[in-house]
């Protein structure tokens, strides 16, 4: 036992494992060599390729043009727009442009992103438009109701100071997003409400108030009964460097594939609270999927999970998901209060270097089950804790999980190592399981239940230490995140 602290069972799972009832825990593309730095997500080259969209004299391939109508002027294009109707494809030679407000269904068609520059895009209800081969200035694309819109090879670079969103979809639409950049947004690099929007192929970066922010309006807070929630897709993908939070999802569902969440930072001073998180998925949200993901660098937490569900990693080890170097890197709270099953699930993880925390579970979540996965090398950081004494504090932490406010969690095949303070920390009355956790590496800071006289136990084979007093403050959850004007 010195080397491997508990084989725990519950007499529940004799014969099986948690593991094994859960779903979940059971040709790639050749990057160009010019792909920029921190561009490339396993073997992909994300964001707007280099060179022009087309060799023909107008780039009108894959776009469904019942006309096509060439512009070289301000004078052309204000004629064109009034004239189109859906089906036609506005062809928009080198050039600089203002602001283009288009009909629904009418395309936007450049050569490159380079020869063409609009201060703005502007589409209106319809169905199947395309914007492709363009840059795009400080006013963004405003997607008004239209659906089906395919915005392809555009680099959308806004301005500080000027609160424009990159991307703005409005309630009713869809989008797809490939090729792409949306950079240094003033306000959100993607914002949509009540629309679904899929991000390919595509950078998102530098954004004031967020890179990504889908809200849905279509959920009871309190029961989580949901008439329609939007949806985000993302796949091989980069969200790096943007300030408040990289990915916000409220009351919607999101599929992560091949994608890195980095470098999230601190909003200025008048942003309330900073924040500077990876991921958040809240206000009964759903991630439905997030494999071969890395959340990484943020300075606030990596993932945070709060009144929503996630199935976070797979069973396969390339479906793998990676939360490291945040100050806290999974932060579950407030989940399934009232019962549920797999309500977050955490598969083949790997949480190494993060600060303060490198799992937390509170707010009574039900139904947490962290399989297969490693918690390493957590890093002490001050953070925000409950001392007992009622007053304010901060203090010290360093954990590789903790585990708090009566939450009920299955712990299975976990990996914990290199933890500055502790391995793993229960606060006050618990129920779970915990199933062959190995501490080989936090052998001299064995898993310790505190603040703890009576009530709910872990089911265990072995006896778990027990303390009555909170010997190590326990740290404050992080607040909610507000959501953008």
């Amino acid at each position: 036992m010195a080397n491997r602290f508990w084989a725990w069972f519950s007499a529940a799972m004799t014969g099986s494992a948690a593991c094994a009832t859960v779903a979940g825990c059971g040709g790639d593309e050749t990057a160009s060599a010019t792909c920029p730095e921190g561009n490339l997500v396993r073997g992909v080259c994300a964001g707007v390729p280099a060179g022009e969209v087309c060799a023909g004299e107008t780039c009108t391939e894959g776009a469904a043009c019942t006309s096509v109508v060439d512009v070289t002027s301000e004078d052309e294009l204000a004629a064109a727009a009034e004239a189109a109707a859906a089906g036609t494809c506005i062809a928009l030679r080198e050039g600089r442009y203002g602001v283009l407000s288009v009909p629904g269904g009418v395309s936007l068609l450049g050569r490159s992103a380079a020869a063409v520059e609009v201060q703005g895009v502007v589409l209106a209800a319809g169905e199947g438009a395309v914007v492709r081969g363009l840059t795009v200035g400080r006013e963004g694309v405003s997607v008004q109701g239209a659906t089906g819109v395919r915005i392809d090879s555009v680099r959308v670079v806004g301005e500080r100071g000027h609160e424009r969103p990159g991307v703005e979809i409005r309630p009713g639409s869809s989008i797809a997003i490939v090729d792409s950049e949306i950079i240094d947004s003033g306000h959100v690099g993607v914002f949509a409400v009540d629309a679904d929007v899929t991000l390919e192929r595509s950078v998102v970066a530098g954004a004031q108030r967020g890179g990504i922010v889908i809200q849905g309006q279509g959920c009871d807070q309190e029961s989580c009964a949901c008439a329609s929630r939007p949806a985000l897709e993302v796949k091989s993908s980069v969200i790096r460097s943007n300030h408040i939070i990289g990915v916000s999802l409220r009351g919607a569902t999101a599929s992560l594939v091949d994608v890195d969440v980095t470098d999230s930072r601190e909003g200025d001073a008048v942003e309330s609270g900073g924040f500077g998180g990876g991921i958040s998925v809240a206000e009964c949200s759903s991630v439905l999927g997030a494999t071969k993901v890395r959340v990484l660098d943020s300075r606030s937490f990596g993932i945070l999970v709060d009144h929503s569900t996630a199935a976070l990693g797979d069973e396969g080890e390339d479906e793998s998901i990676e939360i490291s170097r945040n100050t806290r890197g999974l932060w579950i709270q407030n989940v399934c209060q009232t019962g549920g099953a797999g309500c977050v699930t955490l598969h083949n993880g790997k949480l190494d270097g993060n600060f303060g925390v490198g799992i937390g579970i509170t707010g009574s979540s039900r139904s947490i089950i962290l399989c297969k996965s490693a918690v390493t090398s957590t890093q002490l950081e001050w953070l925000p804790v409950f001392n007992g004494s009622g007053e304010p504090a901060i203090d010290n932490v360093g954990d590789g999980i903790d585990w708090l406010d009566g939450s009920e969690v299955t712990l299975e095949q976990l990996t914990l190592s290199g933890n500055t303070r502790q391995s793993l920390l229960i606060d006050g009355p618990a129920s779970g399981r915990i199933w062959k956790l190995d501490v080989t590496g936090d052998a001299a800071k064995p898993p310790v239940q505190q603040n703890f006289t009576m009530g709910e136990r872990p089911e265990a084979e072995d006896t778990m230490p027990t303390v009555p007093e909170r010997a190590f403050p326990i740290p404050q959850s992080p607040a909610a995140l507000s959501s953008p004007e």
